[in-house]
């Protein structure tokens, strides 16, 4: 039995894991939960029951030093009082995870030569692209994989695997061995009565795929001077792509705008930002009429976390960016978001005006290639702005 956090790149600090091959020399019945304690009893053979021990093994370890005695469950799926856990098992072993943060869905899966036969029945259409993305046998071991972790995370219910499950993204972390991307549950329950977004991660050891699916519950719609900052959702998709046809609005950005209204949709769906680090651009809307104004929010980079807004031409000059700003770093406080960073381009002097105006001092000027090497960020898109400097801001200590 061992405590491990397995080579996740992501929600390392809110996801703990355990794995055992064997059940523990320190754990007996006496330990379980009564609900528990009845599962175990109903296993008719020996075998079946050391299979239940290696499983709460496993778990005693992901939780550690919570107890397995507050364990309990919500119609099969296992519950714990002091967060969200989930368990699987192979032949070798189990590993189980326990978030008190993010809803969890664990699967190890080894390599099945035959999965292919039954692809096309949990396959999507426009999943086969990973096909050619991330190889064939990858794919197939991890679309499977995942889509089980998503089964385990939403709990109960009729879920069809492939109308019900889509992954939307999945890019390699390490090549052949580490993977992340997003994808969404489309079924609904009592606890999940919306489709929800999740991040998934897999890993491939040699001989067995680990697959992990995570949910973060929404950010409550967060209100400040008659505007509404919220999550996207995919129904913004025709506001997005509004917003970025827009020349003047992209103007300063670099961004060339969305060739379609399925693109922006695509952008929606594969955005990892909420689920990831619990933030990111939020959705501005009037709090009267929810009428969409633009965007506002925060991006996590490695060099640090950066402001950004967004609005339709109608909406420029009325004070709304600064508004949406000031309520971005206030959420930044909640989120423990740091260092916030403004920047923009020295010829940008509207963008300029609003960072001041929300407490935000200018500490660097570099010219923009500079800027680009340094921070390691694209090219834009169709821009020439080797003329310029970009101007960096940041809260005063």
């Amino acid at each position: 039995m061992m405590s491990t956090n397995f080579p996740f790149k992501h929600l390392s600090e809110e996801v703990q894991f355990g794995y055992s091959s064997e059940a523990s020399a320190h754990l007996n019945v006496e330990l379980f939960s009564p609900a528990d304690r009845i599962k175990w009893e109903q296993r008719q053979t020996e075998h079946r029951k050391e299979e239940f021990l290696i499983s709460r093994s496993a778990l005693a370890a992901a939780l550690n030093p919570l107890p397995l005695s507050a364990v309990y469950y919500h119609g099969n799926q296992p519950k714990h009082e002091a967060g969200h856990i989930s368990v699987s098992h192979t032949k070798s072993g189990a590993i189980a995870a326990f978030s008190a943060t993010v809803e969890v869905g664990i699967d190890i899966e080894g390599v099945r030569p035959q999965i292919g036969r039954i692809a096309q029945k949990f396959i999507r259409a426009d999943e086969e692209k990973y096909f050619t993305s991330i190889g064939t046998t990858h794919a197939q071991q991890l679309l499977w994989g995942l889509k089980e972790s998503l089964f385990k995370l939403f709990g109960t219910g009729n879920v069809d695997f492939k109308k019900h499950l889509h992954i939307t993204s999945l890019l390699p972390e390490i090549e052949g061995e580490l993977w992340s991307g997003t994808a969404w549950i489309y079924a609904t329950n009592e606890l999940h009565q919306q489709p929800i977004q999740c991040m998934v991660q897999g890993y491939f050891d040699g001989s067995h795929y680990y697959c992990l699916a995570t949910h973060r519950k929404a950010m409550i719609p967060f209100n400040t001077q008659n505007l509404q900052l919220r999550q996207w959702t995919p129904k913004d998709a025709h506001w997005l792509f509004r917003l970025n046809n827009d020349p003047e609005v992209v103007k300063y950005t670099g961004d060339s705008g969305f060739s379609s209204e399925a693109k922006a949709l695509e952008l929606i769906q594969t955005y990892p930002n909420y689920q990831r680090d619990g933030y990111g651009r939020w959705m501005v809307t009037d709090h009267a009429s929810d009428t969409p104004l633009g965007w506002c929010g925060l991006k996590k980079n490695p060099w640090g976390v950066d402001l950004g807004f967004r609005f339709f031409r109608e909406h420029w000059g009325k004070g709304i960016a600064t508004k949406a700003a000031r309520a971005a770093l206030a959420l930044g406080e909640i989120f423990e978001a740091n260092p916030i960073i403004g920047r923009t381009l020295s010829s940008n002097t509207a963008s300029s005006r609003v960072l001041e105006k929300v407490g935000m001092v200018q500490y660097d000027t570099l010219p923009f290639e500079e800027f680009v090497g340094h921070y390691a960020i694209s090219e834009p898109i169709g821009a020439n702005w080797n003329e310029e400097k970009v101007l960096l801001y940041k809260l005063p200590n």
